[in-house]
């Protein structure tokens, strides 16, 4: 599929002319498991690679046909191809026995009966069919299942790298963790790092513990950051009362936000709290019974990635609420953590070992301590009524946005795929 990438941003300027490169275009599979819409890392990685003289494939699962049109829309003109292996956006047979073979493969894991790829996606044995036919001169796995087909087809003599986005062995809550293949994720993991071409992650905290875990080699740092958006430039007014933004796919528990509310009961001065997400009405409900009533809750719908950015500058403060369990959260810095300084915003951070890690050099906000609520909640309180504190971090914000954007990462990506495929 060839159609025209249409994200708010500055053009992803070729970093490498195509005589740097071999004559015939190198082929780069990169393999993934969701919407490219909803994965703005593999697709800054794919448009990336196509820009700079790689014939790049995506393979893919979707299950929305109106996502799968951002999808085209997001790598229209770039010479991108897109694969869909295993298309569940239709009632049909095929999408049925999909779903059929993954349920049971997730209660077979409950049950400690087998450690098998299918618990943790849709169509497997095609993934690898395909992945074999394409001959690609590199593999770049993505996401879960991913990483146990790029563990197959390093033991079939093919080159493979890896982007391990979240340390998917330590990752989700209890209940979620009894159908994941754990042991077979941490073999995978383990054989990344002493096989891979390369392996890359989303900060330095996470990269030092995959090593520590596992051995092999020590992780590359490609940080969850985005092109510089085109944003107007003008000083920013803060709204009274301040506008505190979150956003994720899904808002439900177990993300921070009830432990932020109960921080803020106290407050004399009203908030609004502007929660962007799919949710529920049960938990909708939840929220607004939880929140004192000096303090205002407004839930918004999904945007498409391409006008995330701009409605982020819409508010005052970002949230970046991650707690320290699982590992694998509090070792990672989340996009949401970058898109609010790229936007301009300060930022309400809780104090997990990869936000400590983004936080460090420029500070561009408040940072929540650990297990110091009543502490937290006087520091908070004296930062959001102080309106020069509050411009000063979104001052550093903006210097923080000057390093940690894709124009420098993307550097690191295109050295490490060169090297790999000399």
């Amino acid at each position: 599929m060839s159609i025209r990438y249409r994200l708010r941003c500055k053009s992803l300027r070729p970093l490498f002319s195509n005589k740097q490169l071999k004559s015939a275009k190198p082929l780069i599979c990169i393999v993934t498991q969701s919407h490219l819409c909803r994965n703005p890392r593999v697709l800054k990685e794919a448009v990336t690679l196509a820009q700079n003289g790689y014939d790049v494939h995506i393979l893919t699962s979707i299950y929305s046909g109106e996502l799968l049109e951002q999808d085209k829309l997001s790598i229209a003109g770039i010479g991108i191809t897109l694969h869909i292996i295993a298309d569940n956006s239709r009632k049909d047979i095929s999408s049925l026995w999909r779903r059929a073979t993954n349920k049971a493969a997730k209660l077979l894991v409950r049950a400690g009966l087998m450690q098998i790829p299918q618990a943790l996606g849709y169509g497997y044995r095609q993934y690898i069919k395909k992945s074999k036919a394409l001959g690609a001169a590199l593999y770049i796995c993505h996401q879960e299942m991913a990483t146990c087909i790029g563990a197959v087809l390093i033991k079939q003599g093919y080159n493979v790298a890896f982007d391990l986005e979240d340390w998917y062995s330590e990752d989700l809550l209890p209940e979620a963790r009894q159908e994941r293949p754990l042991g077979l994720l941490k073999r995978v993991e383990k054989l990344a790092l002493e096989k891979g071409a390369y392996v890359v992650t989303t900060s330095h905290a996470l990269a030092d513990a995959l090593q520590k875990a596992y051995g092999g080699q020590k992780p590359q740092v490609i940080y969850n950051v985005f092109p510089t958006p085109n944003l107007p430039i003008a000083e920013k007014a803060f709204n009274v009362p301040l506008k505190l933004f979150w956003f994720s796919q899904t808002i439900g528990p177990g993300r921070g936000l009830e432990g932020f509310i109960e921080l803020i009961a106290g407050f004399k001065t009203g908030l609004e709290l502007h929660l962007l997400g799919t949710v529920s009405a049960a938990y909708q409900e939840q929220l607004r019974t939880l929140l004192a009533p000096q303090h205002q809750i407004l839930f918004h719908p999904l945007v498409p990635e391409n006008d995330l950015m701009a409605k982020i500058a819409g508010y005052d403060v970002g949230l970046a609420l991650e707690d320290t369990q699982p590992p694998s959260r509090n070792f990672t810095i989340t996009n949401k953590f970058f898109q609010y300084i790229q936007a301009g915003l300060p930022v309400i951070a809780t104090e997990t070992a990869g936000q400590c890690e983004a936080f460090g050099e420029f500070g561009p906000g408040i940072m929540l301590r650990q297990n110091d609520t009543a502490g937290n909640s006087a520091a908070l309180e004296a930062w959001l009524s102080n309106p020069s504190a509050v411009a000063a971090a979104a001052q550093k914000a903006g210097e923080a946005a000057l390093q940690y954007n894709w124009d420098t990462e993307s550097i690191k990506l295109l050295k490490l795929v060169a090297d790999a495929i000399k």
